[in-house]
Formats: C-alpha cells, structure tokens, sequence
C-alpha cells in the first residue's frame, strides 16, 4: 500500500511490510469530492495499517474495521485514553481533559459527577428548551427561502443549547464560536493557543464565580460538586468544564452539516420522513452511522497482541470512526441512508468511554429534523452552489447553502 514517500522514514522492525501505507489520511480523503467515500478505500487493504503520518505526523497504528474498532474501544487495559488530545500542552497546565482523558477505575467516579445530566430522563426535561431554540432560529428565516446553514443554524443551535445547560451568556456565543474554531482548526500552533487558553481563562473566571455564586445550572454543579467526601480540585473541575465546552459546540454541530448535506441531496428521504415522523429517531441513528466526525487516540501501555498484529508500549493507536461505521463487513450497502436499519454503530464510541451526551446529542438532532421538515419543502442546494467540508480535527461542513419552498 504506498501513497507518497517515507525514504525519510524508518519503519519499525516489529511492523510487518504489508502493513504498511506510506499515506496521510487528510491528504487522502482529499482525493474525492466525498470524504468518507474516499477514505472507505482503505477497506480494500489490511484491516490494520501502520502508517508515518497516523496522527498530526506522528507514525502509529490505524484501525479499518468495525469490529477492531469496538474492540479497541472496550480494551481500556491495553490502549489508555490518557492525554491522548495534547490539549494540556496547548493549555499550559498539568491536568487533563477530565473524563475523556482519564481511565478507569478513576474513570468511573469523575463520570458519576456528570451522569444524571444526561441520562434520559434528565434529557426528557430539557426537551421543551431545546424545541424552543431550535423553532426561534428558525423564526428568523420568515419570509426567507434561502440560508446558509452552517452559518445561520448549525453552529448556532447545539451552542445555544450548551450554553443553556451550562449556565453561560448567550450574548458571548460569537466570542465562543472564535475561540474553538482557533483551537479545532487553528492552521498553526499559536493560533490554536491562543484559542484554548483564552477558554481556560474565561471558564476559570466563570469557576470561580459559580464556587460562590451558585445557579441551578450544570456549571454549578461541577463547580461544587464532591468525589469520596471532598470537593473537586481546580484542576479536576477545571476538566470537566473544559471537555463539555470543546465538545458542546462542535461535535453535534458539524454532525448536522453532514446529516443536512445528503438530506438535501435525497428528496426520497425528505418525503419519507415527512410523511412518516416516527421514522426520524432510525433516521438520526443512520445518519449518525453513516457520518462519524471524529477519531480517536489510544496509546498502548503494555506489548500485546491485537487480531493478530503485535503492538508496542507507547504506540499510537487510530480509532476512526468514519471507516468504522462504513465497514462493508458489518453493513450491507454502507453508503446507503436507510433509516430502518438496526442502529449499531460506534460513532459516538462504546465502552466505559461512551459519548456522555449521547441521548441528549440524539435529541438535539431529531428536534432539528423534525422542525426543519416541517417548515420547508425540497430543502437543496441551489443550482450552481456546493458544500465545502474540512477534516482537520472533528470532519465537518464548512459551509452549505440552502434553499427550500415553504411547507
């Protein structure tokens, strides 16, 4: 498997030569005008590849199957989630992305602090508010036929949403959305610098201010709470807060880029859920499926043996999601959208490392289908116009203009 040059390279004795791809996946899925088309022709290799550029240029290991996938997933002995983001290096501190980047069993306690702000009927209660936001951006296209929806609602509403759940001003929501677009897709390393540590000192301020001043909000809550009898330490809170914004205001907005991409690409399936709303939930898990965003970094603690390859203590190990859930293996047709699909993918992971946002995330994106559905008709793209997508950091769409005939 070759792509470009490693003469520059030495390949580890350990990696066996036919493993080996001489590629870089960002410069590789740029190859086609669709990215998760592109880099589904890995699935015509190994199912794990050694490359020099796995991750940010580092050499290390990629997984190329569903299965492997939600095995290393589940094997959090082998392959730990520590530090695996650097993000405490860009940050200039000594703690971590606190529960993402944190093992168990230490993992499970920090988690527990989070947990009945998501499970399901939490997330029930909180339906009426996301509804309402959603419907009052949708109130500012009255009269309008046309918008670009990147801009005008995706990175909006899950922001607007967080922003609510935490406790922060919705007036600062543009100074937001700066700061994380630095740190995601900062072309430099002082861009995204400066976008995480001007995070970290407005949410320190916002700490502070939530240990003395107490609302009934989830940044309350981690501000004060306690683990084993004491209170959570600066850097233990500082975590947590810090995790929840960086993922509060990306993930499940660049998920509603992809999902409303082929949406307006598939007027079949804009009838059919239309028509049909209770097929919107299958619908949301499909679309989850078909468009993972991320990948994740595990580092190998120990040589072991995984199907078959051997792994050495310290390696980096690429868990994409977006080959994952395309996985001819484990789905038939893959690239097909078919909402009565059983839903089983590992887009938001599996594991002890489970997306905590998973149900309200799932909400999110339904809400929003079945307002916008019920809105407009023949939601497209206009003749003459395309979407522009990225992959550095989390996959997303950069930009999609829309148009639609009022329902």
């Amino acid at each position: 498997m070759t792509d470009i040059s490693i003469d520059t390279v030495r390949i580890p004795d350990h990696v066996p030569p036919d493993l080996v791809w001489n590629g870089d996946m960002d410069r590789f899925v740029r190859d086609m005008n669709d990215p998760y088309l592109a880099a589904a022709r890995l699935h015509d290799g190994p199912d794990i590849i050694w490359s020099p550029h796995a991750y940010r240029g580092s050499p290390g290991w990629i997984l190329t199957r569903y299965a492997l996938v939600r095995d290393a997933f589940m094997d959090h002995g082998h392959l730990s989630s520590a530090s695996n983001s650097g993000a405490a290096d860009l940050l200039g501190v000594d703690w971590c992305l606190n529960p993402l980047e944190i093992d168990p069993p230490a993992h499970t306690k920090y988690r527990q602090v989070l947990q009945p702000w998501f499970q399901p009927s939490a997330v029930n209660k909180m339906d009426a508010m996301v509804r309402d936001t959603c419907r009052s951006i949708l109130d500012r296209f009255e009269g309008r036929q046309s918008c670009e929806f990147v801009e005008e609602f995706a990175t909006q509403f899950p922001s607007l949403v967080f922003l609510s759940l935490m406790g922060l001003p919705h007036e600062n929501l543009d100074q937001f959305l700066e700061w994380e677009h630095a740190f995601f897709r900062g072309g430099d390393i002082p861009t995204r610098v400066v976008g995480i540590r001007s995070i970290r000192a407005y949410m320190e301020d916002f700490l502070e201010k939530r240990r003395h001043m107490p609302a009934g909000d989830l940044g309350s809550l981690i501000a004060n709470a306690e683990i084993q009898g004491r209170q959570l330490d600066h850097g233990e809170a500082m975590g947590m807060l810090m995790v929840l914004y960086l993922g509060g205001l990306d993930t499940v907005a660049s998920s509603l880029g992809w999902h409303f991409r082929h949406l307006a690409q598939d007027q079949a399936l804009q009838t059919r859920l239309r028509d049909h709303p209770e097929d919107i939930p299958g619908a949301v898990d499909e679309f989850l499926r078909a468009f993972g965003v991320t990948y994740t970094i595990r580092h190998v603690t120990e040589d072991f043996e995984f199907h078959g390859v051997g792994f050495k203590t310290g390696e980096i190990v690429v868990l994409p999601t977006y080959l994952a859930s395309r996985d001819p293996r484990e789905y038939a047709d893959p690239h097909r959208i078919d909402p009565s699909r059983k839903a089983r993918h590992v887009t938001l992971a599996t594991g002890v490392h489970n997306c905590l946002g998973i149900h309200l995330a799932k909400r999110e994106l339904k809400i929003v289908m079945e307002e916008w559905l019920s809105r407009f008709r023949n939601i497209h793209i206009p003749e003459g116009e395309t979407a522009e997508w990225h992959t550095e950091g989390v996959w997303g769409v950069a930009r999609l203009p829309l148009a639609w005939d009022p329902a």
